[in-house]
């Protein structure tokens, strides 16, 4: 994988989550207050995991790219 394939990977995922920004603001705040509904509260875990797995494939992505020392 390349630095530049990793770099698109980086940018696709700061897209989404600029694009969910709003909502997850809204949710936190709501949830901080206790009045989510049931269908918000399903919500902002589905947007914390999606959160999650972006964290993992960035993780992943880049050990796949760093440079591997000889042992």
């Amino acid at each position: 994988m390349k630095k530049r394939t990793l770099d698109k990977l980086e940018a696709a995922i700061k897209a989404v989550q600029k694009d969910l920004a709003g909502q997850v603001a809204e949710l936190a705040a709501k949830s901080a207050a206790g009045n989510l509904s049931s269908e918000e509260k399903t919500e902002y875990e589905h947007i914390v995991r999606l959160n999650d797995l972006f964290s993992l494939l960035k993780l992943q992505a880049e050990e796949y790219c760093a440079p591997r020392i000889a042992s």
